[in-house]
């Protein structure tokens, strides 16, 4: 009787011990990522911000270092590809070459000795008359001889190239945003002194949330706004998506790109708004759709389910839907949701029924 006692206090400490732990997981506020379902077909109704940049922008410095004697442009001036846009003195680097060209010169007419040398002494050694040992000297005086002329000849095709550098070319078509040097000024090796942008295009890049990324490239008729610019409408196409969506705000950037207007002049770091039209005929929008991470079947059962947030109470509800047909923008939910509901879409296995959560992202209309 005893130990009958003994063990039924144990099962009642032991069982309040499960409640405790029960009610520390009940309590436990656990951060997850969620979404609101909304109805895709407003994608078209809607716009996203976006920052505009160059298409193309380089920081041009000299290779070599130098006394600059002409830049020939001005912040503001556009240049042409392959055009001459400062200088530095090419003297330093011409005497050079001048130098290596005579030594050059010098060390092949060593050489061309040395071979005269070289082809008698073999002559004479067929007829006996000259030691080969003779012969040995000579061939290495002419080995020696051509060694020089390619160091040399190196040389040589250094300080070419080295006067090349002097002088700084546009590697495309753009704009002069940017000027750090004057003339006559001392520049060292990789200094920037002019800094360019493509005059042609710009981008415009937007974050996209991920339950619409997918739609993205059934996107056409894109058009981009700036308020800087007013009425002014200009025409885009996509030239990137990304593939890694923003760990922080779960949206992934997409890269539009258009030509610069004629009467009007887009610069980087303008904010523009971009709009688009789903392409005819393009109909994804028959069906809430939900990320898969977002599906779960609990233990025991088999029905698919999903985690619905409750704003009023912070928990989450098992909620059972029915699925359609996958797709490449999520799964389609066809009964159990509807738009509005706010669906946990990571961490759905690790989740208890009534548990209180905290949003870490919600994408925001």
């Amino acid at each position: 009787m005893k130990r009958l006692s003994v063990w039924l206090l144990a099962f009642v400490l032991l069982a309040g011990c499960w409640e405790k732990e029960e009610e520390a997981t009940q309590s436990l506020i656990r951060p997850v990522r969620a979404t609101e379902i909304s109805d895709l077909s407003s994608l078209h109704d809607r716009y996203f911000v976006g920052t505009a940049r160059a298409a193309r922008e380089v920081s041009l410095a000299f290779r070599v270092p130098g006394s600059v004697v002409g830049v020939n442009v001005q912040v503001g001036d556009l240049v042409t590809k392959g055009a001459v846009i400062a200088a530095l003195d090419p003297a330093p680097y011409q005497a050079e070459v001048d130098r290596l060209t005579a030594e050059l010169e010098s060390a092949q007419a060593t050489f061309e000795n040395a071979k005269l040398q070289t082809d008698r002494q073999r002559s004479l050694v067929e007829k006996d008359v000259a030691a080969q040992a003779t012969l040995d000297r000579f061939v290495a005086g002419e080995t020696s001889a051509q060694a020089a002329i390619d160091s040399v000849q190196g040389a040589l095709d250094r300080a070419t190239l080295d006067l090349t550098y002097t002088s700084l070319s546009a590697p495309f078509d753009g704009r002069v945003v940017a000027k750090y040097i004057e003339d006559f000024e001392e520049v060292a090796a990789q200094t920037p002194v002019l800094r360019i942008l493509d005059a042609e295009h710009i981008e415009v890049v937007i974050d996209i949330p991920e339950r619409y990324i997918a739609l993205i490239p059934h996107i056409e008729d894109i058009t981009v706004t700036f308020d800087a610019l007013g009425d002014v409408v200009l025409p885009a196409e996509i030239s990137e998506i990304g593939s890694e969506a923003s760990a922080t705000t779960r949206t992934f950037p997409v890269t539009l790109i258009m030509e610069q207007p004629e009467d009007a002049l887009v610069l980087p770091g303008m904010a523009g708004r971009v709009r688009g039209q789903p392409k005819e005929g393009y109909e994804p929008f028959d069906a809430i759709m939900v990320p898969a991470s977002a599906v779960f079947v609990p233990e025991g059962e088999t029905d698919p389910h999903v985690w619905v947030f409750d704003a009023g109470s912070e928990t989450v509800t098992a909620r059972k839907v029915s699925l359609g047909t996958p797709r490449s923008q999520g799964v389609a939910v066809s009964e159990g949701l509807e738009f509005g509901d706010v669906v946990v879409t990571a961490g759905a296995n690790s989740l208890r029924e009534g548990q209180k959560v905290s949003l870490l992202s919600e994408d925001t209309e």
